[in-house]
């Protein structure tokens, strides 16, 4: 009895299959493992999209059956009819075409942009994993891939476009912004210094910089390489948690051997440029003449001196690259040019442009700028000793007998903007006497409450007295 009932059960399943192979794909039920690659659209939608990575496939299902498709360009993708509603769609190339879906008697049931570009999961995972503090959204586009967001520093920021470009080279669509504590404060001190106090500060004016990053004074002493630059030297990076450089200055200024010339302070943002010149400007005659009239003498000016450059970028949470550019310029009367009773003098330029990367708070020195030049045109350009910080250096007999030489010292600090409530004035706490204070009992203020300024113990983007 169960043989018989085996057999009549094998002869209807054979039965059936002509007539299964004739019958058009039944509706097949939604895959399970393939939900997060599955597209739903509707009959009747015209101007859809579907995305599909490079050599991988996305699921399209439809909400009722259809009858046949067809693909735009079968070299960008491919389309598979699986089921009355359900096709599977493979991108083979970067591009876009379309999808036409048709149902009975050819009517067109729905029209699909199909989109092939770069599979981005890869990336986004690398980035997660190398930079996970970062939050950064990464888009196909087309043949390229479009990173927008927000990092903290400009080095995350390069970090970040090493690992796509790796990834999709030159296929790169940068739009992040970097945010963060972007702004830097440039601390520099003008002094004039005795030559033997500069080599008791590490400082050898014959010596120039040698790449020396977050090195102490003794450490630059020992691997500074012979000169070869346009000028003297750039001494040495000195840490401030190590070193206090400050107040060494402070304390040679107290015994003669250091004279403080100014203190001026630039701020600049990150990738921007802050510039100063300590110096003066000296007169161009220029003979102009428009349309045939008669000519016409204005006056240009020239600048000369000690200017310097610095462009900081903030590389990391407390690292400061900073670039600097110097020139220093010098009246020179031997290339003075004489026209029309005008004499205008020539200029000796020497520049010289380097890089150094500093933590938050640390220091460098720049120092052999000048050269007897200048001490020599003093006497042929008396003028020269009114300059502002310069001229009182010219006018030190001391310089001028090459006994002490110009240091700058550039204290760098990462500097955060603040309110206004916050900062405290000399009259932040000045409150005028009522007149029966005033002549009765003479007094010429009264006491003040003013919180103004406190617990604001750090460095503000603002210029500094």
């Amino acid at each position: 009895m169960r043989l018989c009932s085996f057999l009549l059960a094998a002869d209807l399943v054979l039965a059936g299959l002509p007539a299964f192979a004739a019958a058009e794909p039944a509706t097949a039920p939604l895959p399970a493992a393939t939900a997060d690659s599955l597209t739903e659209i509707q009959a009747g939608q015209t101007a859809g999209q579907l995305v599909v990575p490079l050599n991988k496939s996305r699921l399209l299902h439809l909400d009722r059956s259809y009858r046949e498709i067809s693909v735009g360009s079968k070299d960008v993708a491919d389309a598979v009819p699986l089921s009355r509603n359900l096709i599977y769609v493979l991108g083979r190339k970067y591009g876009t075409t379309n999808l036409t879906i048709r149902g009975d008697g050819g009517t067109v049931l729905a029209v699909v942009d199909v989109v092939v570009t770069y599979d981005v999961s890869d990336l986004r995972q690398r980035l997660q994993e190398l930079v996970p503090d970062e939050h950064v959204a990464v888009t196909p586009a087309g043949d390229s891939i479009v990173l927008s967001g927000q990092v903290s520093s400009g080095d995350h920021l390069h970090q970040i476009m090493t690992i796509a470009d790796h990834f999709a080279p030159g296929k790169i669509t940068n739009m992040l912004s970097v945010g963060g504590s972007q702004q830097v404060l440039l601390e520099m001190r003008f002094a004039e210094v005795e030559r033997s106090a500069l080599k008791d500060l590490g400082i050898n004016t014959n010596l120039a910089y040698n790449d020396n990053r977050g090195s102490s004074v003794s450490s630059i002493m020992g691997t500074a390489a012979a000169a070869g630059g346009t000028f003297g030297a750039i001494s040495g990076i000195f840490n401030s948690g190590q070193y206090n450089l400050s107040a060494t200055l402070n304390a040679l200024e107290k015994k003669g051997v250091v004279r403080t010339l100014a203190e001026p302070n630039l701020v600049a943002l990150s990738g921007d440029t802050a510039s100063f010149l300590a110096g003066g400007e000296f007169p161009i005659p220029v003979v102009q003449s428009i349309n045939g009239a008669a000519p016409t003498v204005t006056i240009q000016y020239k600048d000369f001196g000690v200017g310097l450059g610095f462009t900081p970028t903030i590389t990391g949470t407390d690292y400061i690259n900073l670039v600097m550019n110097s020139e220093v310029s010098s009246l020179d009367n031997t290339a003075a040019i004489s026209a029309n009773g005008f004499t205008v003098p020539g200029l000796k330029v020497r520049r010289a442009k380097t890089t150094v990367e500093l933590r938050d708070g640390q220091s460098f020195a720049i120092a052999g700028l000048l050269k007897n030049d200048f001490s020599n045109g003093i006497s042929q350009y008396p003028w020269l000793g009114n300059i502002p910080i310069l001229g009182t250096l010219f006018r030190s007999s001391n310089y001028q007998n090459d006994q002490t030489d110009l240091v700058v010292i550039i204290t760098a600090h990462l500097v955060q903007p603040t309110l206004a409530k916050n900062l405290a004035t000399p009259l932040s706490n000045l409150v005028l006497p009522t007149p029966s204070e005033h002549f009765g009992q003479g007094k010429v203020e009264d006491e003040g409450n003013n919180p103004a300024g406190t617990g604001e113990d750090q460095n503000h983007g603002y210029m500094l007295p």
